[in-house]
C-alpha cells in the first residue's frame, strides 16, 4: 500500500471509530491491538498485517474491502429497517440507537 492508501484506510477506520463513540485506546482494546500501533494506523504511518486487519475489521464492524479500498457493498436493503424506524416515536428511537450501538461493538457476532 503507498502511504496514500493507508491514510485513507486510517481515515475510514478512525471515522467509525468517531461514530462508535470510542476513544483511540478503546477501540484498540476492543480490536485486541497496541494502542500505540492503531494511532499508527490511523494517520497511516503503519502497515498492518492481514491478522491486524481482521482484527480491525471485526471491531469496527466495517468490511476488510472497505477499509483497504473504501468500496462498501451496495447489495444492502436497508428499506425494511428503516420503514421501522419511521414509525418510532423519539424516546424508541433513542433506545433503538443505544441498543444498536451495544450490538455493533460485540466482537463475537
Amino acid at each position: 500500500m503507498t502511504k496514500e492508501q493507508r491514510a485513507a484506510a486510517g481515515r475510514r477506520l478512525r471515522q467509525q471509530r468517531s461514530k462508535l463513540g470510542l476513544t483511540r485506546e478503546q477501540f484498540a482494546f476492543l480490536a485486541d491491538v497496541a494502542p500505540g500501533y492503531y494511532g499508527q494506523i490511523e494517520v497511516g504511518t503503519s502497515q498492518m498485517s492481514v491478522d491486524t486487519l481482521i482484527k480491525l475489521s471485526k471491531a469496527s464492524r466495517l468490511s476488510m474491502e472497505y477499509i483497504l479500498l473504501g468500496e462498501e457493498d451496495r447489495n444492502r436493503d436497508l428499506a425494511p429497517i428503516q420503514a421501522m424506524l419511521a414509525r418510532c416515536s423519539s424516546r424508541e428511537l433513542r433506545l433503538a440507537e443505544q441498543v444498536l450501538q451495544l450490538f455493533l461493538l460485540r466482537g463475537d457476532l
